[in-house]
């Protein structure tokens, strides 16, 4: 009996998923375009959605794909093991590399501290963000200074430590939810 639900459940599915495509050949490539680019403000705005309460929860990532020093060299690197994570009152800073192995198992640094101020500035006009967020940890102060369209598709972030060192990571921020990084082992 399950199964014959089932199957009749991927019968209707595929009949309806044909019936799309009949329909999408038989629209004009002005039409085909049009709805595109509605169904791309409508993933927009939603993802904008999801990302102003990520934001306002502390429970945001942001994935860098370049990181850049204070000089303006840059590097493409892994953004799954480049990131800055906020999650609540904990943070998590690391720069990593698929090629070599560190202290924290990836490669590179991992540095996991509390977070001491974290205030955001939102601009309802543009819908752009501005953070600002303290971390006290193991190897010092982070300030760590970020800034976001609406959507998180471009996002900065400057982290400067109690050296005059800064880093600038250059990628998508999301909310913790949909991210897909990996922390390697911080330092204590």
């Amino acid at each position: 009996m399950k199964k014959l639900a089932l199957f009749s459940l991927l019968v209707a599915f595929s009949l309806l998923s044909m019936a799309q495509e009949n329909q999408t050949e038989k629209m004009t490539r002005k039409e085909r375009r049009a709805l595109q680019k509605q169904e791309q403000a409508e993933r927009t705005a939603e993802l904008s959605k999801l990302l102003e309460v990520a934001i306002d929860e502390q429970q945001w990532v942001l994935e860098a794909n370049v990181l850049q020093n204070k000089r303006g060299a840059s590097v493409n690197v892994n953004s799954n093991l480049n990131f800055i994570a906020v999650e609540g009152d904990e943070a998590f800073v690391q720069l990593g590399s698929s090629t070599g192995m560190g202290q924290n198992g990836v490669g590179g640094v991992s540095v996991r501290g509390r977070v001491s101020k974290y205030e955001v500035k939102k601009n309802d006009k543009k819908g752009t963000y501005f953070i600002t967020v303290y971390i006290t940890s193991a190897l010092g102060s982070f300030d760590i200074r970020l800034d976001s369209n609406a959507s998180g598709q471009i996002a900065n972030a400057s982290v400067q430590g109690n050296t005059s060192r800064r880093v600038q990571y250059r990628g998508i921020l999301l909310p913790v939810s949909m991210s897909n990084v990996y922390k390697g082992t911080p330092i204590i």
